[in-house]
């Protein structure tokens, strides 16, 4: 197998695995922090086309789900805007154009930086098909039901005025990803350096 296919495949690999595991944890999420799809317990494509159907679920949201108790519990929650909420007072409309353009430019210029990463640099090559994944799958959860899923809530010591912003595993997935971008500069750089 030559040295192209084997990084393409990596790439779809983290794609594939990532989507469909944010995908499943927030299915897990309106499934079992809401009653959305109480009901429907006898069939998995009846859960499914409610998951991807439903809209607005958070007046049937459940009690949060204590993971930690004075740090960590699993709350359903809607996120029409980016990170921290932002753009979320943007015109439904306005909100998903500007979403989407944003979303198809991050790929392509993934997919143009990770062709460009060398064989030997296989942690940004991990580190770009992470934020893919994650773009992806939150740019799944705008199609289908114009807003993100979010469910993981982290607070500190039971106060509610130091909160993390609630989040997903796509975002966690893109986190992650730029994290490892930060730290293992883009080949561009070292390009620029080797000429030096």
């Amino acid at each position: 197998m030559s040295a192209p296919s084997r990084r393409w495949r990596l790439l779809l690999a983290v794609l594939l695995l990532g989507v469909a595991a944010d995908q499943a944890t927030k299915f897990l999420a309106v499934a079992r922090l809401t009653t959305a799809l109480r009901g429907r317990e006898g069939s998995l494509a009846g859960q499914v086309a409610g998951f991807y159907g439903f809209r607005h679920l958070e007046p049937y949201a459940t009690e949060a789900y204590v993971v930690v108790a004075p740090l960590w519990r699993m709350r359903y929650a809607e996120n029409p805007g980016a990170a921290w909420g932002l753009f979320r007072d943007l015109s439904p409309g306005g909100r998903d154009a500007l979403f989407s353009l944003i979303t198809l430019a991050a790929v392509a210029f993934i997919l143009v930086t990770y062709r460009r990463v060398p064989p030997e640099r296989r942690l940004l090559r991990v580190a770009l098909s992470l934020v893919l994944a994650g773009a992806v799958g939150n740019f799944l959860d705008r199609l289908a039901r114009g807003y993100v899923v979010d469910f993981i809530d982290w607070h500190w010591w039971n106060r509610p005025d130091l909160a993390w912003p609630t989040f997903n595993l796509a975002d966690s997935m893109i986190v992650v990803g730029v994290i490892l971008l930060v730290l293992h500069p883009a080949p561009a750089k070292e390009g620029a350096a080797a000429r030096e």
